[in-house]
């Protein structure tokens, strides 16, 4: 066997058959040429059912028991005389409780070593989940130290420069200086905007929740980015379920949150392209209110989905993200105790569903229906 392991590339399993076959065949020579029901080496009947209902269970321990029940019978020399069966009987029987009891043992002990892998990898999991939220929450302590250092030197910059973009309109200096100016004052408000979701998170507090329907916090979010729509060619799909359940939440915290979903919708759609808004109530036990923004641009490779909540972390080329979007869309998410989760394929496009626990006395607003919706 050890030669067969080393030498040859045969499956293992064909190596084991081949071992099995070979006890029993070794076995059944020396019970027969050693005195037949009297010799000592039956008990290695016993051992291989044993060993293999030990190693792999209770079936093929049973199975093991009976081929070598059947050489245990043949082996005496004349294994059909009357008085030889009572004897051959009680070694049968005692070969299948030993494939039967071992097997049985052997099986328990293989879902309770199943048991315990299963509990290590979620030992595991919530070891890298805890490990994860303390970076979380020492990048939250720094950005807010961060941000507010910034804040002031921002908010003064662009003051400035707005006040100096008006003095050049008045006295009509050179368009290249005007433009100059506009520039400054786009990229500082820029900055002034990332420092303003980097405080809105190292601040979250449940100041301003109430009782809402999210399908009108969605019908409010689409003004917002109804030009880059129409710049882009797309037609946005709203399929909303009338009478949907309240939820308890911000409506100026989700309206940024479908404000950031659907601008990165429409950065990864093609012209012309579709995006869809799907609200629905989920089915089973525990009924939540879902909703789901998709898109069939580009995608998300798998190696950066785990990723894309991460703070700073952008697939979009230099200048055209920062990074924020989706990890602050993932906190104010998290401040509401809903859940969020992204499924993409490379080429297909991608689908967000967000997941909102129901208010206890669940609120059924009055039906609608909103200028942009139409059926899926």
């Amino acid at each position: 066997m050890y030669s067969l392991f080393l030498l040859t590339r045969w499956p293992v399993d064909r190596i084991y058959l081949g071992a099995l076959l070979g006890d029993l065949l070794l076995l059944f020579g020396l019970v027969r040429w050693t005195g037949g029901s009297n010799s000592v080496f039956f008990l290695g009947f016993y051992l291989l059912a044993g060993l293999h209902s030990f190693y792999f269970g209770r079936r093929i321990g049973l199975v093991v028991a009976t081929l070598a029940a059947v050489a245990l019978i043949l082996s005496p020399p004349d294994p059909f005389r009357t008085e030889a069966w009572p004897d051959s009987a009680v070694r049968v029987g005692f070969l299948y409780l030993i494939g039967w009891s071992i097997g049985l043992l052997a099986d328990g002990e293989r879902r309770a070593r199943r048991k315990a892998e299963e509990l290590l990898a979620q030992l595991q999991n919530t070891t890298r989940i805890l490990e994860q939220a303390q970076k979380m929450a020492l990048i939250g302590r720094l950005t807010a130290g961060i941000a507010h250092e910034i804040n002031n030197p921002a908010a003064v910059i662009v003051t400035r420069v707005e006040r100096m973009l008006l003095e050049a309109e008045e006295n009509s200096y050179s368009s290249a200086l005007k433009k100059d100016l506009e520039s400054l004052r786009n990229h500082g408000q820029r900055v002034a905007d990332v420092v303003r979701k980097l405080l809105a998170y190292s601040r979250p507090d449940e100041t301003g929740f109430s009782a809402l329907d999210i399908n009108d916090v969605i019908q409010q979010s689409i003004p917002l980015i109804e030009h880059r729509l129409e710049t882009r060619r797309l037609t946005l799909n709203l399929n909303l379920l009338r009478r949907l359940p309240g939820i308890y939440g911000n409506a100026n915290r989700l309206e940024e949150v479908f404000v950031n979903l659907l601008t990165n919708a429409i950065d990864a759609s093609v012209p012309g392209g579709q995006i869809y808004i799907v609200s629905t109530i989920s089915g089973g036990q525990e009924k939540e209110v879902q909703v789901f923004v998709s898109d069939a641009g580009e995608g998300i490779p798998q190696e950066n989905l785990d990723k894309i909540f991460e703070p700073f972390f952008t697939t979009k080329p230099p200048g055209q993200g920062t990074g924020l979007g989706l990890y602050v869309t993932y906190q104010i998410v998290k401040d509401h105790r809903a859940s969020i989760s992204v499924e993409s394929q490379p080429g297909k496009g991608t689908t967000v569903s967000i997941s909102f626990p129901l208010l206890k006395e669940a609120i059924a607003p009055p039906p609608y229906g909103g200028r942009l919706a139409a059926p899926l």
